[in-house]
């Protein structure tokens, strides 16, 4: 029958890899462990989340202290408004800084 074309009812084509049984029940043996894997990684995830929040809170309270120490040493020695300024002028030059490099990066 080799080059002949017949037009009529299609038929089903048996796939390879067994019934239609033995598949479905590999297929409900293997939801349990793909549940557990979802789930592992949704722990990672939260984990990974939860110290990421912690860390910026630790930053953001060390710089906190780090500039009230700062202000108090300098406040010894010149005006404490003066003091500010410096510390404000600091945090302005980090923010600059930390901009441009932002927009470098992002610029290519």
């Amino acid at each position: 029958m080799r080059g002949t074309f017949v037009v009529g009812t299609d038929r089903k084509v048996r796939q390879p890899g067994g019934s239609p049984l033995i598949e479905s029940l590999l297929r409900l043996a293997a939801l349990p462990a793909m549940a557990r894997s979802l789930r592992a990684t949704a722990a990672d995830a939260a984990t990974r989340a939860g110290l990421a929040a912690a860390a910026g809170v630790a930053a953001a309270i060390g710089l906190l202290c780090l500039s009230y120490a700062l202000v108090t040493l300098l406040a010894r020695e010149i005006d404490p408004a003066a003091a500010w300024a410096i510390v404000g002028g600091l945090y302005a030059m980090a923010g600059a800084i930390l901009y441009f490099a932002a927009t470098k990066r992002r610029r290519g």
